[in-house]
């Protein structure tokens, strides 16, 4: 596939009305779009960069429709829309198999030679030239959890970016090359994980957040009342460990590794240490990395008679029970109060 990037300075009619899996009748490659807008500098908002996580389109498709006039759009602010992996979204995937992660590819990836790194390095030296009022990456998460803010520097604009959207916000270092964190030192920056794909309460937040960015002329200067923003980190990210046979507890058949029937519904709640949310056949079913990269499994992930549980209390997120998802990204990241 090629990764040369279209860069325009329009979106047609159609585009307000397609789904994901027609993108590619507009867009054939990853798209930048310049629109002007009264004010300056602009918003950078990405979206598509999972291929499956579509409300980033649909949220994009309500700005435009607001503002949309008889000669274009009468935007408040400016925005950089970056329209991402038109493939894997005409697919309904994630991503294809052979290729990088579109939010692993950013500056600072491990994997800076990749095509598609190559491509987003294109896309951030067209962006930075003038400056950016904010960057938000707009995401979906294929477990159930509630709309919330990630950032990965943890400054007053960006608290206050992150309170804008939820009263919950996690940080995160790890994994590299993800586009929040490629902002860090030029603008606020956040990723908006909008809860499932479609979600319309997801939808319905992050469209009235870019709404308020484009009408605002500059953060609050005074520090964010702590009460207004509950910040969470991650402690760990959870992994399948390689080769494991793993399944649920529903499912009529044995594995390796057993978890726990709807065990998403464990999103942003206390994951108790002792409780059992897994049973396993394996020595290490499960690798725990630290944002440092260090394996921190055996601090943190007890096996007592095929028993799995935390050795102490944390708080899942981003569980899905997709199982490919699971393979490609992670279980869950185990998150404690930052």
């Amino acid at each position: 596939m090629s990764k040369k990037l279209v860069i325009t300075e329009s979106v047609p009619e159609a585009f307000l009305s397609i789904d994901h899996r027609q993108i590619k009748q507009i867009y054939d490659r990853p798209a930048l779009v310049h629109l002007k807008g009264d004010r300056e500098p602009p918003l950078f908002i990405s979206i598509l960069l999972h291929g499956n996580e579509f409300s980033g389109l649909m949220i994009m498709q309500e700005v435009l429709k607001k503002y949309q006039g008889t000669d274009g759009f009468t935007l408040p602010r400016s925005i950089w829309l970056f329209i991402g992996n038109v493939e894997a979204a005409s697919l309904g995937l994630r991503r294809q198999e052979d290729e990088l992660d579109f939010n692993r590819a950013w500056p600072g990836t491990a994997e800076p030679e990749a095509p598609t790194a190559m491509l987003l390095s294109d896309v951030m030296k067209a962006i930075t030239s003038e400056g950016l009022f904010a960057a938000l990456d707009l995401h979906n998460n294929t477990g159930k959890n509630p709309p919330y803010g990630c950032i990965s520097a943890v400054n007053e604009k960006n608290k206050y970016l992150a309170s804008f959207f939820h009263h919950i916000a996690m940080v995160f270092h790890m994994p590299k090359g993800v586009s929040t964190m490629a902002f860090d030192e030029i603008c606020p920056a956040i990723t908006l994980e909008c809860s499932t794909p479609g979600n319309p309460l997801g939808i319905e937040k992050a469209v009235a957040l870019i709404d308020d960015l484009m009408h605002l002329d500059h953060f609050p200067h005074k520090p964010l009342p702590s009460h207004d923003l509950q910040l969470v980190q991650n402690n760990a990210v959870l992994k399948i460990s390689e080769g494991v046979d793993f399944g649920f507890e529903d499912e009529e058949r044995a594995f390796e590794l057993t978890l726990a029937e709807k065990f998403d519904r464990h999103n942003f709640t206390r994951l108790e240490a002792g409780e059992v949310f897994a049973h396993t056949t394996q020595e290490k079913p499960l690798t725990a990395t630290s944002d440092d990269g260090r394996d921190v499994t055996g601090e943190l992930i007890s096996i007592v008679n095929g028993a799995v549980s935390l050795k102490k209390t944390l708080m899942p997120a981003m569980i899905t029970l997709d199982k490919r998802i699971i393979v490609q990204d992670c279980l869950c990241y185990l998150l404690e109060d930052y």
